[in-house]
């Protein structure tokens, strides 16, 4: 059975500093996770050095996911106010050390974001499901397909623009007529 080598937060900290150096921009804590916001162009090579620097160890890939900093309906400032108004976010832990490290891709202008499934397969699904609900594209991921919705569905219903359609209401088909039910008829 392996030995846990558990180390505090902030060793923690400055492992992810010491193996990132300038790859990240931002590296802090938060709430005993380390936090990490790296540029889209370099995600992949911080990505591999989570996983492969000897002190750290991200061995497992939890999730891959994205965040809409946007207004509700895009109104009262909303995208044009903020440095980016989405965000890839990527978790990471290390089993060896126990250490859980949160990537913060944030995304500019264009919703483009450089695909992890080399570093981690895993990761496959996850970018599929953000370029659908989201509309980020992966570049490089090896089929970024529908999961959920038809494949001539139109819009990413994650984002907080997306406008919901309104529900078509049928009749239960088990409803009695008022009428009928008001004379006895079944």
């Amino acid at each position: 059975m392996p030995v846990i080598d558990k180390v505090a937060p902030e060793q923690a900290l400055e492992r992810v500093r010491a193996e990132l150096g300038e790859l990240a921009a931002d590296i802090n804590l938060n709430w005993g996770h380390v936090d990490v916001r790296s540029e889209p162009a370099n995600l992949p090579e911080v990505a591999r050095k989570l996983r492969d620097g000897e002190g750290l160890r991200c061995l497992f890939f939890t999730f891959l996911s994205a965040v809409d900093w946007t207004t509700f309906g895009g109104e009262e400032g909303g995208a044009a106010d903020l440095p980016a108004p989405y965000e890839v976010l990527i978790h990471l832990y290390s089993p060896d050390f126990v250490i859980h490290v949160n990537i913060h891709v944030p995304l500019k202008e264009e919703l483009i974001c450089p695909t992890i499934s080399g570093v981690f397969g895993g990761a496959l699904w996850h970018e599929r499901e953000a370029h659908e609900m989201f509309g980020i594209h992966f570049e490089g991921h090896p089929g970024l397909t529908n999961l959920y919705l038809p494949e001539d569905f139109e819009g990413h219903p994650l984002r907080k623009t997306f406008k919901l359609p309104s529900r078509i209401v049928k009749d239960w088909p088990g409803a009695k007529d008022p009428a009928e039910a008001a004379a006895g008829g079944r």
